[in-house]
């Protein structure tokens, strides 16, 4: 009887994961999109959405109600703990980019860290040319 009844015990200490978090194997996990900068560095104004998919692969979350933004989310956690949350969003206009917004929302050892960076994407590289021309005429 005292057998079963330790037996029992020991099975229902286990099976709470939560009671020895430092014994157990825990694995880690990425879900959702990973993005990373040099992806992002790729965007350019009036990609299609067929180029934006190309670079940064299909979007975790399509509204069906507004055809002109796609969300890419991002959760790691490392051990059971989350590590880091990061959302990317963009939209467009008339099928073509128009601008991103990207949130870090947790990241370990800063707890939210809230980035909300609404960012235009970067003008074309003949502007900043243009303007580097005009530096060097003024001298």
């Amino acid at each position: 009887m005292t057998v079963k009844l330790f037996t029992l015990l020991v099975f229902l200490l286990l099976t709470g994961c939560s009671l020895l978090p430092h014994f157990l194997y825990k694995i880690d996990v990425q879900q959702g999109n990973v993005v990373t900068e040099e992806m992002v560095e790729k965007l350019r104004p009036d990609m299609t959405k067929s180029q934006v998919r190309f670079v940064m692969g299909s979007p975790l979350v399509v509204d069906p109600f507004r055809n002109n933004r796609w969300d890419y989310a991002y959760i790691e956690r490392i051990k059971g703990d989350l590590a880091q949350q990061t959302r990317l969003t963009v939209y467009f206009e008339d099928d073509r980019l128009i601008r991103i917004e990207k949130q870090d929302i947790y990241t370990r050892n800063k707890k939210k860290k809230n980035i909300d960076s609404q960012s235009k994407l970067p003008e074309e590289e003949t502007s900043e040319l243009s303007e580097t021309s005009e530096d060097q005429s003024e001298k």
